[in-house]
């Protein structure tokens, strides 16, 4: 299953965790490091944190995530998954087995 399909509160839920840094940095831009979108970062961080009317509410993990479901045909779930155990985040990985949908029915 996609990314793109991932529910609105399973993207919420993982961006609080993988939004704020990471004092061993395995947070959000660990992420974008191992899924090759590096060079993402910089316009994904790109925010007035000081700006409360500024891109504020917009999640960094959550425009991570658009941007690689449009590059990759490999940004499933299970991908991302595999992603979080590499990281060592079991708290996303429990996260995201408890709110993702597993399989889809067409």
């Amino acid at each position: 299953m996609s990314v793109r399909d991932l529910p609105v509160h399973a993207r919420y839920r993982l961006a609080e965790l993988l939004d704020r840094p990471d004092a061993a940095g395995r947070d959000w831009s660990a992420l974008a490091s191992s899924l090759g979108l590096q060079d993402r970062v910089p316009a994904t961080d790109r925010r007035d944190d000081e700006d409360p009317e500024s891109l504020a509410e917009l999640s960094r993990l959550d425009g991570l995530l658009d941007a690689w479901a449009s590059e990759a045909s490999t940004a499933t779930v299970r991908h991302l998954h595999a992603e979080f155990v590499k990281l060592g985040r079991a708290d996303a990985v429990e996260t995201l087995l408890s709110l993702a949908l597993l399989f889809r029915l067409e």
